[in-house]
């Protein structure tokens, strides 16, 4: 955050004649007179600094204007406005793109400026010259790889903390929290070596349990004053008021640190202060040195607490996917202090995660990805690292991805201990092959996946292993992903039995395979007959006995699917019928040959209508035009350049008529040359 302050007026920064005028000097120099003040910044050229957005609050009693996201601002032409801000606000506002002129954000360090920052630590530190400080300097560096400690690393803060304690012979340990005590140690017999006044009560109670990694001398000889942090990291980060969490007024400071504790906090950097000035008054705000450091003791004070109460206090705060990852940092420090806590938290967990919007729309499609639950396994990957205990760590997890991560050995030892753990939990799973660098059957014997039971979702993309994927198959779920990515793949009959015995089935996507003509007419024919689909995609999909893709030919009839919602067919033999449901969303044809064939004309949920590769007649386009003029909720069509539409005049005729309706807004052009045009809502038809 920028201190105001602090900042002065020197000539060999600014241009000639500019000026830097701090807050409390605008009430100096135009006093009453706010009309010279406004009537300077029309004529001058000037710069604005709004400091720190994510602490501003409007105020809903003095102002009534609207936005009340972003604090209110008049235009002026030679006026620039610098707006401050932590990145979770940007996430929190979702501002437009014409709402930000220009986006400058501070990256962290990379590894070659933390080395150099490294070097001239040691160098100053330990009084080395150049040549004996990148010695230690690269010593220091293999102990931070050795270790994992690179995001550290990467903040300059951080990477000093590390730097200090390396030069100090403290080890460096994988354990973050016996890291982070032996930080906190530092600073603390740093500070209280030159102000031995402050005393320590005579055998103070224990902090954490015996089989916490935090260094109990930490514990023991501070623990009235870290009570005291624990107890104010945890009020302030678990606020319901975001802004305050991360810097807060010095009163709530107060409120839980005696004077001297304060003075010791501010005086070792554990704690940080700012002062900002108003027209009328002096505010003073707090906040910890690092939000990790406010993290770590907000899980110190945590795991104190009551099993029970930790429930409590813990779901109250997260009550959805993305609060449990904003406190992914605060649980892992919690599980390398007291497993029975995170365990307790992590089964908590389990309906909060599964009653998640995101949760509940990953496990119900085809869709490949879901970035928020891999946080959430690598969230618990990290707790099992961080437990230094002998007792096993029992944690409770619902969906499993096996990517890129998994070629770390260590990573999947974890992995596949998670998932022993948790069978009977198990909600989905993702096998990557080619990413994860683990054969199906390696994944399938570590995790005992060759067991039966139910699970909801099944992807997996890889290479062929025609004699595994029955196994995995073979667990009743109610959705099923399998690609083929580099080469058409063989699908056999036993793979289709499995599939045909699996009554639970409701959204299948089946991409690059070859099948026998048999097999393929079976399995369309078990699709069709399914009239519980809610999703149908099917991808380059070949006839091994016939020459593709006009030998052979198929009647797909999906009229009676009431509840399909999604259906995309790419590459398929020829299609001698199409019909779809008048309640289906999102349609997706490519590489079809349509002809006079035509969409349901009562379509009154569609949503998205996707041509790519398509051979349709301009009549055929113009019926779905009229269809979806009528509706009244958006809808978006795109027709993609090498769709062939006959006759082209017609066609061209069509485009005329969309481009006048003024029920439709036509999107510009990309490079890729779409035409993509969408229906306008009933309000801004009447606008």
């Amino acid at each position: 955050m920028l201190d105001l302050e602090k900042l002065h007026f020197q000539n060999t920064l600014l241009p000639r004649g500019a000026r830097l005028i701090v807050p409390n000097e605008i009430q100096k120099i135009f006093k009453n007179d706010i009309r010279i003040y406004t009537g300077i910044l029309r004529r001058e050229r000037f710069l604005i600094i709004l400091d720190a957005l994510d602490e501003w609050v409007h105020p809903e009693k003095k102002c009534e204007k609207e936005p009340k996201t972003i604090p209110h601002r008049n235009a002026r032409e030679k006026c620039v406005i610098l707006t401050t801000t932590r990145p979770w606000k940007l996430g929190v506002l979702n501002l437009k793109n014409s709402e930000i002129d220009k986006k400058v954000e501070l990256v962290k360090l990379t590894s070659e400026s933390a080395q150099t920052l490294e070097e001239r630590a040691i160098s100053k530190i330990k009084n080395l010259n150049v040549a004996e400080a990148k010695v230690l300097a690269e010593q220091l560096q293999e102990n931070i790889y050795e270790n994992d400690l690179r995001d550290l690393e990467s903040v300059p803060l951080l990477s000093m903390y590390l730097i200090s304690l390396w030069c100090e012979g403290i080890p460096l340990v994988q354990s973050k929290c016996g890291l982070y005590a032996s930080i906190i140690e530092l600073l603390l017999s740093r500070t209280l070596s030159k102000h031995r006044k402050w005393k320590q009560r005579a055998n103070p109670p224990r902090l954490i349990s015996h089989n916490a990694s935090v260094n109990m001398n930490i514990v023991i000889n501070y623990c009235t004053y870290l009570k005291a942090l624990g107890k104010l990291a945890f009020e302030t980060l678990f606020s319901d008021t975001k802004e305050n969490t991360l810097v807060f007024l010095k009163s709530v400071a107060e409120k839980y640190l005696s004077p001297m504790f304060l003075k010791l906090s501010l005086d070792s950097g554990i704690l940080t202060q700012s002062t900002e000035k108003t027209l009328i008054k002096q505010i003073s705000k707090v906040s910890f040195s690092h939000k990790t450091i406010h993290e770590f003791f907000c899980a110190l004070y945590i795991s104190c607490q009551n099993e029970n109460d930790v429930k409590n206090i813990v779901v109250n705060k997260c009550k959805s996917l993305q609060s449990i990852l904003d406190m992914s940092t605060v649980l892992v420090f919690i599980s390398g202090m007291n497993t029975e806590i995170i365990s307790s938290i992590s089964q908590e967990f389990l309906s909060v995660i599964r009653e998640d919007k995101i949760t509940s729309e990953y496990r119900s499609t085809t869709d490949e990805d879901c970035e928020p639950l891999e946080d959430i396994q690598d969230m618990y990957i990290s707790c099992m690292k961080e437990n230094t205990s002998d007792k096993e760590l029992k944690l409770f997890c619902q969906d499993f991805f096996f990517s890129e991560d998994c070629e770390e050995e260590k990573y999947f030892s974890y992995l596949a201990q998670l998932a022993v753990q948790n069978k009977n939990n198990m909600a989905s799973i993702n096998i990557y092959t080619d990413a994860s660098d683990r054969s199906l059957r390696e994944i399938i014997d570590s995790c005992e996946l060759h067991e039966l039971f139910q699970i909801n979702k099944i992807v997996y993309r890889g290479e062929e292993e025609n004699a595994q994927l029955p196994v995995l198959l073979d667990k009743s779920s109610k959705c099923v992903t399998v690609i083929s990515p580099d080469q058409p793949g063989s699908w056999s009959r036993e793979m289709l039995e499995t599939l045909q015995n699996n009554s639970l089935l409701q959204a299948i996507y089946i991409y690059g395979f070859w099948m026998s003509h048999d097999v393929l007419n079976d399995f369309l024919n078990y699709i069709i007959n399914r009239k519980t689909m809610t999703e149908i995609g099917l991808w380059d999909l070949y006839c091994t006995e016939h020459e593709w893709p006009r030998s052979c030919t198929f009647s797909l009839d999906f009229s009676q699917h009431s509840d399909l919602r999604k259906l995309e067919l790419w590459e398929i033999p020829e299609v001698s019928q199409l019909k779809v449901n008048s309640q289906v969303k999102h349609v997706g044809l490519y590489s079809i040959n349509l002809g006079e064939m035509s969409l349901p004309p009562e379509m009154a949920n569609i949503e998205s209508v996707d041509l790519g590769n398509v051979n349709m007649s301009a009549s055929t386009l113009r019926d779905l035009v009229k269809v979806v003029e009528k509706l009244s909720h958006k809808v978006t069509v795109t027709i993609r350049s090498w769709c062939k539409i006959e006759p082209w005049t017609e066609f061209e005729h069509v485009k005329q008529y969309i481009h006048s309706s003024q029920n439709f807004r036509v999107i510009p052009q990309d490079d890729s040359g779409r035409f993509v045009f969408e229906t306008k809502v009933e309000s801004e038809v009447t606008k």
